[in-house]
C-alpha cells in the first residue's frame, strides 16, 4: 500500500474536505445506470431533480462531464470509466466493514489468551475446551496464570484477552466485569480426625484448629472479619499454598478449612471429607469475568464470554 508523506496528505485533506461522500454513492449509481439519471435517482431513493443536481456537483467537482449524451443513450467519459472501478471497490470495502458477514463459529481462526486461577482451572477449562473443539476447532484457547497484582499490566501488554477472578481485584473504567457466581463457604473436615455436634456455634468453629488457604487473600479476610466481627479470631494452625493439598493434609490432621462452596462442588480430592455449610449469608465468595472494553463488540471474544457465563450460571 502507497503511504503518502505529511503534505502530500494535507493536499489530499484539502482537496476532499469540501466533498459531500453521498456524492460517491450517486456516482456509482449512475455508472450502474449507464448515465440515465431517472433509473440512478429510484436505485438511491433521490427524486430525479434532485440527482441531477447531484450530477452537476460532481460534474464540477470533478471537472467533467462525466456522462454526454449520443443519439438517445448516456455514454460515460474516460474520466467515468476510469472512476468506475475505484469508486466502486472504495464503497464495497465500506460496506463490508460496516456490515460484517454473519458470524460463523467453524470458521474463526485465532487465539484467545485467558487468566484463570489454577484453582479454577478445573471449573472452566474441560468443559470449555470440548465445546469449543465442536463449534469453533480453530479457535486456540490458552489458559495464563496471571497473579492478582499484574492483571492489569498483562491487560495492558495484551497477553491476556480476559479473566476470570475472585475477590481479589477491583476492574478499573477501562473493563467491563460481569458476576458469574455469588458462592457460600463451608468447612471441611476428615470424620476421622473430628467429630461435630449436629448444631456448631462460631465460637466452637473459631476454637478448632484450621488449615487456611493463600489462593486468595481478600477471601481469607472476609472469613477473618466475619470472626472479628464477632469478637473471635481463628485458630489458624497452617496454610497451604493452594487447595489441592488440603484433603491429604486433613486426613493426617485434626483440622478444618473453610473455603467457597464452588471451589470444591464435584471435587474428586474432597469426596471424602465431610462438607458443612458455613452458615452466614453475607459472607460470600464471588467470581467475575473481566475483559477490556476494546473487545467488548468483537464475535468471538463475546462467543467465549457467552459461553462461561451460560456454564457458570448452569452451575449455580
Amino acid at each position: 500500500m502507497h503511504n503518502m508523506n505529511n503534505g502530500q496528505s494535507d493536499a489530499f485533506f484539502q482537496q476532499f474536505r469540501h466533498w459531500d461522500l453521498n456524492l460517491l454513492v450517486v456516482l456509482e449509481a449512475l455508472f450502474c445506470e449507464q448515465g440515465n439519471v431517472s433509473r440512478a435517482a429510484l436505485r438511491v431513493g433521490l427524486s430525479q431533480s434532485a440527482m441531477s443536481h447531484a450530477l452537476n456537483r460532481l460534474r464540477e467537482m470533478l471537472d467533467d462531464p462525466l456522462f454526454v449524451k449520443q443519439g438517445h443513450r448516456m455514454h460515460p467519459t474516460t474520466r467515468a470509466l476510469a472512476l468506475a472501478p475505484v469508486i466502486s471497490g472504495w464503497l464495497e470495502n465500506i460496506r463490508g466493514q460496516l456490515n460484517p458477514p454473519v458470524f460463523d463459529p467453524a470458521s474463526i481462526q485465532q487465539e484467545i489468551n485467558i487468566a484463570i486461577p489454577e484453582h479454577l482451572e478445573r471449573l472452566v477449562l474441560p468443559a470449555l475446551l470440548g465445546f469449543l473443539r465442536q463449534q469453533a476447532p480453530g479457535l486456540h484457547l490458552h489458559s495464563r496464570p496471571v497473579p492478582m497484582a499484574q492483571l492489569n499490566e498483562a491487560f495492558a501488554q495484551g497477553r491476556i484477552d480476559m479473566a476470570i477472578i475472585g475477590n481479589d481485584w477491583e476492574p478499573k473504567e477501562s473493563y467491563q466485569h460481569c458476576l458469574l457466581t455469588d458462592s457460600r463457604f463451608v468447612y471441611v473436615y476428615d470424620a476421622r480426625q473430628l467429630q461435630f455436634a449436629e448444631s456448631v456455634s462460631l465460637a466452637e468453629l473459631a476454637a478448632v484448629p484450621q488449615l487456611a488457604s493463600n489462593y486468595s487473600h481478600k477471601t481469607a479476610t472476609i472469613i477473618d472479619n466475619y470472626f472479628s466481627g464477632h469478637g473471635l479470631t481463628r485458630h489458624i494452625m497452617a496454610t497451604s499454598g493452594g487447595i489441592t493439598a488440603i484433603p491429604a493434609i486433613l486426613a493426617e490432621c485434626p483440622m478444618l478449612s473453610i473455603l467457597p462452596e464452588i471451589m470444591i462442588a464435584d471435587h474428586p480430592l474432597f469426596e471424602s471429607l465431610v462438607r458443612r455449610p458455613f452458615e452466614p449469608d453475607n459472607v460470600r465468595a464471588t467470581l467475575h469475568l473481566v475483559w477490556h472494553k476494546l473487545h467488548e463488540h468483537d464475535d468471538v471474544h463475546r462467543f467465549v464470554r457467552d459461553w462461561i457465563v451460560q456454564h457458570f450460571s448452569a452451575m449455580s
